[in-house]
């Protein structure tokens, strides 16, 4: 008997001591039905690929087309995302790379009177604004917990180097890009996370996780988190895409987020696109060629039916007539994606209170 109550006392001072640990560090814990809504300031953080683009300077660009004598597919492709600070220039994102000059944007889309999928998506920037509020966006994201931003690959890149988690920051709540207000969150990055075998010249896995320091503080109005696709997209499946990229190729970006609407292509038209295979679905509009993803919109959301279903990764020129935007498939790196995000575990405290009632009904027995 004197056993288990010295057993019981151990347990009681070991479950304080996790308790207050957990409260130091700000931990919580939210678990969804899909396991992603984990929120804790020490979680795994989930790699999407991302379109990169950087300068031989070492800035960020925010540019997507490519040119140049790099070997692969980039010498036509057009990336949808950039790291550079935005010139001066109409604020337009445009980056000479190690690739050549490329720039972002939704082409051919439009501004619903109220847009309820813009608060799923956030911009990725650099530490410091070049003159002014977002005029440092060169890329999109997702959120799909409340520290964790699903984005492209090549958006975690400069050349060939990974950006560093402290030179960048994601701010949400933000529907105009230069327009802060009380809704608007800036948050910083503890750690970036691209896809182990992306590829910068082939633009395969081109996913990436970024970890934020401390969570969003979501209120489903501005900011709100999105769930991952469950089923493949089906060709004919009505989506829409959602970002800041360039209105037209080469063209300033936008203040406002713009919406395209897109149907996914079947695969057989997709494999005919340079570069296409697995991992990557293509969409795009039958009725208006001109809807479509462009520079700026990298690493931001395909939302198929209310969860994100692709991510904006590279295509050839935007809104080109019997071609197609390129995306990552989210459903593809599901997997990837959960074994990069702790699921929904009790947290130590909670198996050590049940330890303990185990504990204390042995002693009464």
């Amino acid at each position: 008997m004197c056993v288990a109550k010295f057993i019981v006392y151990i347990l009681l001072v070991f479950e304080l001591y996790i308790e207050r640990s957990i409260s130091d560090s700000g931990q919580t814990w939210n678990c969804s039905a899909n396991h992603m809504e984990l929120m804790s300031r020490k979680e795994m953080t989930i790699a999407h690929g991302l379109e990169l683009k950087g300068s031989g300077s070492g800035s960020v660009s925010g540019s997507g087309s490519v040119s140049g004598s790099d070997s692969g597919i980039r010498k036509q492709v057009s990336l949808r995302t950039g790291h550079a600070p935005l010139s001066e220039e109409a604020n337009s994102n445009r980056h000479d790379d190690i690739d050549g000059a490329f720039h972002f944007l939704v082409t051919g889309g439009y501004r619903p009177e109220k847009n309820e999928l813009v608060k799923f998506v956030v911009s990725l920037r650099t530490k410091e604004p070049r003159k002014f509020f977002g005029d440092n966006h060169f890329c999109g994201g997702s959120l799909i917990s409340a520290k964790l931003v699903l984005t492209a690959a090549h958006c975690l890149f400069i050349g060939r180097s990974k950006i560093q988690a402290r030179k960048l920051k994601v701010v949400a709540g933000a529907p105009r890009r230069l327009l802060q207000t009380v809704s608007t969150q800036e948050m910083k990055v503890e750690k970036v996370k691209p896809h182990s075998k992306f590829s910068s010249t082939r633009l395969v896995n081109d996913i990436g996780i970024v970890k934020l320091k401390d969570g969003v503080q979501t209120d489903e109005t501005f900011v709100a988190i999105i769930p991952l696709t469950d089923r493949d997209p089906q060709p004919g499946k009505q989506c829409t895409v959602v970002g800041w990229g360039t209105v037209i190729q080469y063209g300033p970006i936008p203040d406002e987020a713009v919406n395209a609407d897109l149907s996914i292509n079947t695969y057989a038209f997709c494999s005919k696109l340079q570069g296409f295979t697995k991992g990557m679905i293509c969409a795009s509009n039958a009725n208006d060629h001109q809807a479509d993803s462009c520079q700026g919109d990298s690493g931001g959301p395909l939302i198929c039916e209310g969860k994100i279903a692709g991510i904006v990764s590279y295509g050839f020129g935007c809104g080109v007539p019997n071609s197609a935007g390129i995306y990552t498939d989210v459903h593809h790196f599901r997997k990837w994606i959960e074994s990069n995000v702790a699921t929904c575990h009790l947290p130590l405290a909670n198996w050590l209170h049940c330890l303990i009632l185990a504990a204390m009904q042995l002693y009464y027995l």
